[in-house]
């Protein structure tokens, strides 16, 4: 799907990531994004919970069980909140993507916390903890696999990576400009899965450390 793609190579991340310790250790509430930029922040009055994005293998039993190998991961069903809070994001998506400049320009819209049903193989939810509008908006602009088709009229966008990052078997969630959603087999399901993870971990500390939207304000913001 054509769009404006800003190249962001392991060495860039690295760099990026480099950058965010260095600020943290210096006290100064900034985050860089992957262009280079640097985005003031609004500390919370109280840190929230240690965000734990390290890779492990899944402890729940949801996506990793042994000695079953006929029988489906036991995976919980959504809870209504959590359904109605991905609809919202979805239903928007498309509209997100439209005011991407005004999001990555304003850090408590960029840190705003969207719910999405991410989850691999073995590992469960490991790297995909607490995403943010920011970390999806830089995944879409930066990532051509992200998305599905060759224009945005008639495109796709992956909001939900679900499936084997070992077999490659997957099952994501698209969605149009509509509104609409569907699910599909993406390849190279790794990298999609790498690319999320590399970015959504970046911004794991400010995800604790700075006030955020949520992302009901943020439409009702560009909307005014």
């Amino acid at each position: 799907m054509t769009g404006i793609y800003f190249c962001t190579s392991q060495r860039n991340l690295q760099k990026i990531q480099d950058e965010t310790m260095n600020t943290e250790k210096h006290s100064n509430a900034v985050i860089t994004l992957l262009d280079g930029s640097t985005l003031p922040c609004y500390p919370k009055p109280m840190q929230a919970a240690p965000i734990d994005n390290s890779m492990k293998l899944d402890t729940t039993g949801q996506y990793l069980t042994i000695g079953r190998r006929h029988r489906r991961p036991r995976v919980q069903e959504p809870s209504p909140e959590t359904v109605r809070a991905e609809k919202f994001f979805t239903d928007h998506a498309f509209f997100f993507l439209k005011h991407h400049e005004q999001i990555l320009d304003d850090s408590r819209m960029f840190l705003a916390p969207v719910t999405a049903q991410n989850s691999l193989a073995y590992t469960g939810t490991s790297g995909f903890q607490c995403p943010t509008l920011g970390v999806y908006l830089q995944w879409w602009l930066t990532y051509p696999q992200s998305s599905v088709g060759k224009s945005w009229e008639d495109g796709w966008l992956v909001y939900r990576i679900s499936g084997s990052p070992l077999t490659g078997a997957n099952c994501c969630g698209i969605v149009n400009h509509k509104g609409e959603c569907k699910e599909r087999n993406i390849q190279p399901f790794r990298e999609l899965c790498q690319s999320f993870m590399e970015i959504n971990t970046l911004y794991d500390k400010a995800k604790e450390l700075y006030e955020a939207y949520t992302l009901e304000k943020v439409v009702e913001l560009l909307q005014a």
